[in-house]
């Protein structure tokens, strides 16, 4: 035994000791004594052993030791030694006292033990878990841990600071008082989820702080696990993100205040990233570039539409993402065949394109620009005009005078009659000039264009010749149109002829008349055809068909694509004014190699046709007298007038401007008609004059000449009502009709 108790002191490391009762010496074993650090062999005093003890150490074995003695109560002592020349160390002691009669007590013996290894760990654990209680005391956040059942076993002080409930209140399961009963079914639903299931609990609800206000939490819960894998406890946290939260309420209400006023604008917007993938495009940029069925996010634009790579587009953005700066572009998208307004605008985090659809207002633009080049031609053409059928009237009138004048040779005849067909040229020049400028004067009335088109088709295909193949199809029922019947006549007939250029090897026409109404949307999708009910005239061709870049020109004065001495270039110009004076409006459709249509929409009439008078070309015979005031500007023009008149056997009175015609009138007797030029110097117009003359002779006829239409007779291109007009140039014929159909011959002369 003694052997074995020796065995196990050198394993253990435990040494022992003793106190005799009639000798105040310590006897201690060699490991003991090692452990005290006295010599070895010696018996020291208790107060040498305990002075190498702590003092607060020496003090409570000294009382164990002392109790030992007097009441035999035995101990156990965990104690530090600071041995001389040695390191500090940790023993446990243990004592009791030992009889060795029934009456007296021989001696206080007992061991120590070596702990110092399990002592500096007992330390450091007691150190970490103070570390960790300091640290859960002073977290911001509340911390906690629950038993396998859910039952809240620990949390720090921060719950309670927040709550400001006390610790038992919320212990257990009564911690779900301080939750917001709006969110109470779903925290414990989650929670007893996780229970059942194992998983990690997290979720965000309302907790309710000391101040009575509810405010948002984030909950999560991790389960710790044995080696068996069973749940042991749960460890959990609390962090108030009410003020994240609430932060992130206002990000979501700002994003999606800012999604929908993206997606419901009218204008295209996408965001490309630094590698030019598509990272947003809302709706009105799919809906404008027609690709609603286009998935595009999280892809590069170049990889989806490879024909941009390296385009105008692609070169646009990329030099905007270099510079940094924003930029606008103005960019034709061919897939959607429609010209887009960009504004592009770099970022940190790439690129962000604003976009609109500008194809209409590119489109009317274009139109107003057309429209106001035409008006400034039509413009400086009609002054022109004017001045040239002064001209044109004196030469007509002078190969007139020639061609009557029986004195004159016969070689001197034919030249008048070449003057008279130059001029004639001339005159219908001016008048294409005129149509052109919309200064022409109509005399619109209720017509029929289906039956017109029915009486027109057999001069139209004597005209088009036997190459042309052509198909008329008027309208099944009425279609009355408020126009002049000549001029719509010419209209066609400069289509038709027109359409018959473009098919040098033959082809085909088809023209088509029909009522049609246009609503708003038609309007818009049309070119200037403003709502409303028209009688359509459509010209369509087979032909070569008009290339795009001419289009646009189509209608210009003096612009032809034929070659020199094929065409005037004032067919198409003539047409146009026409229809434009008329209150209509003409559009042209065209396909390379397919062919043209076009269509003229003229206002529709709201009463019956009306007949036509048949035109007379033939000179009155009777002879005839009367007085006539001739009121012209221009001295030849009046020269001729007046000598044609006198030769009639009219007299005539001459005045240079309406004030000498005033004065003139002043010492005439009788005044059969007043014969006068509608534009003329002295600040009076030939309607002022004539106003003037009918205000001092009541009742008399009154003729206007003009080379283009004013506004002092003529509103909206038509003739004021009962003007009678004589259109310059005229020829002796046409002045010498006119005036007999106002001057009437008296009864005498009648019989």
């Amino acid at each position: 035994d003694k052997r074995m108790l020796a065995a196990t002191s050198e394993i253990a490391a435990i040494g022992t000791w003793s106190i005799d009762l009639d000798d105040d010496r310590v006897t201690l074993s060699d490991t003991a004594t090692e452990m005290y650090g006295v010599a070895p062999g010696t018996r020291p005093l208790p107060s040498e052993v305990l002075g190498h003890l702590d003092p607060a150490d020496a003090k409570v074995l000294r009382e164990s030791v002392e109790a030992a003695w007097e009441r035999g109560i035995p101990f156990r002592e965990e104690v530090r030694i600071n041995p001389p020349g040695g390191a500090p160390r940790w023993i446990v002691t243990m004592g009791e006292k030992v009889r060795l009669g029934e009456d007296s007590v021989a001696r206080v013996h007992g061991t120590v033990q070596d702990i110092t290894t399990w002592k500096a760990a007992e330390l450091a654990a007691s150190a970490q878990d103070h570390r960790l209680a300091q640290l859960t005391r002073s977290l911001p956040i509340i911390v906690w841990t629950a038993d396998p059942q859910g039952n809240i076993e620990y949390f720090n002080d921060a719950l309670v600071e927040y709550t400001g409930t006390k610790p038992e209140d919320l212990l257990g399961d009564r911690w779900g008082s301080a939750v917001d009963p709006r969110d109470l079914d779903n925290v414990v639903a989650a929670w007893t989820e996780s229970l059942q299931t194992g998983k990690a609990y997290n979720i965000e609800y309302r907790v309710r702080g000391a101040d009575g206000v509810y405010r948002w939490h984030h909950l999560a819960a991790q389960p710790e696990r044995n080696d068996a894998g069973t749940i042991i406890r749960w460890w959990g946290s609390s962090m108030n993100v009410d003020a994240t939260r609430r932060l992130r309420e206002e990000a979501d209400k700002l994003a999606t205040e800012r999604e929908l006023i993206l997606e419901s604008t009218t204008d295209g917007i996408f965001a490309l990233d630094h590698e030019w993938r598509v990272v947003y495009i809302n709706a009105s940029a799919k809906r404008i570039l027609n690709i609603e069925h286009v998935d595009l996010l999280g892809k590069a634009l170049w990889e989806v539409f490879p024909h941009l790579d390296g385009g105008e587009l692609h070169t646009f953005l990329r030099e905007t993402h270099t510079r940094g700066t924003p930029a606008q572009f103005t960019y034709r998208a061919t897939l959607a065949d429609k010209w887009l307004e960009l504004s592009a605008t770099p970022s940190a985090t790439g690129i962000t394109v604003f976009f609109r659809d500008v194809t209409e207002v590119r489109r009317l633009s274009e139109q107003l620009a057309q429209s106001q080049r035409l008006e400034a031609v039509g413009q400086l053409t009609g002054g022109i005009a004017h001045d040239f059928n002064n001209l044109l009237t004196v030469v007509l009138g002078g190969a007139d005078a020639l061609a009557e004048d029986d004195s004159v040779s016969g070689e001197a005849q034919e030249m008048a009659e070449m003057i008279t067909a130059a001029a004639e040229r001339g005159a219908e020049l001016t008048h294409r000039l005129l149509a052109f400028a919309r200064m022409q004067p109509l005399e619109p009335r209720s017509v029929d264009l289906a039956e017109r088109l029915r009486s027109l088709e057999p001069l139209l295909r004597r005209t088009l010749g036997d190459d042309i193949s052509m198909v008329v199809s008027p309208s099944a029922g009425d279609a009355l149109a408020l126009v002049d019947p000549g001029q719509y006549d010419n209209a066609v007939l400069n289509l038709a002829i027109n359409a018959t250029d473009a098919m040098p090897r033959g082809g085909s026409i088809t023209i088509e008349v029909e009522t049609t109404t246009i609503d708003d949307s038609s309007a818009t999708a049309g070119a200037e055809v403003t709502p409303g009910t028209y009688v359509v005239t459509t010209v369509t061709d087979s032909g070569t068909g008009i290339p795009k870049e001419d289009l646009s020109r189509l209608f210009d004065p003096f612009f032809t694509t034929k070659e020199i001495g094929k065409g005037s270039g004032l067919g198409l110009a003539m047409v146009w004014g026409f229809v434009k004076q008329s209150g209509g409006t003409i559009t042209v459709y065209s396909e390379p190699d397919i062919g043209t249509s076009f269509k003229l929409y003229l206002p529709t009439a709201g009463t019956s046709p009306v007949p036509e008078p048949p035109p007379s070309d033939q000179i009155r015979t009777q002879p005839v007298t009367g007085t006539i005031l001739l009121a012209e500007d221009d001295d030849l023009v009046r020269r001729f007038a007046t000598d044609r008149l006198r030769s009639r056997g009219y007299d005539v009175v001459e005045a240079g401007s309406g004030p000498e015609a005033l004065q003139a009138l002043g010492s005439m007797g009788q005044l059969d008609l007043l014969f006068t030029d509608v534009v003329m110097p002295g600040g009076m117009t030939g309607r002022a004059l004539a106003d003037a003359v009918l205000e001092l002779r009541p009742g008399t006829p009154v003729l206007y000449a003009s080379g283009y239409t004013e506004n002092v007779i003529i509103h909206n291109g038509r003739l004021d009502q009962g003007v009678k007009l004589l259109a310059k140039p005229y020829s002796a014929r046409q002045l010498l009709n006119r005036v007999g159909e106002l001057v009437l011959p008296t009864s005498s002369e009648v019989s």
